[in-house]
């Protein structure tokens, strides 16, 4: 199954919030989008599988 966590995050802060996916979810990781809003606040969604299979 393929789920999607959202993070909010500041630019600077960008970097942690992104290793930090990429350390917690390694090769089950999907993609990562980033969304900026009208206040310069991003949104994170990183979509993963829930379950690995070989």
């Amino acid at each position: 199954m393929i789920l999607t966590a959202k993070k909010k995050a500041f630019l600077e802060e960008l970097p942690r919030v992104v290793g930090e996916a990429v350390e917690t979810y390694g090769i089950r990781l999907r993609k990562i989008e980033i969304e900026e809003d009208e206040k310069g606040c991003y949104t994170v969604l990183i979509t993963y599988d829930s379950e690995f299979h070989l």
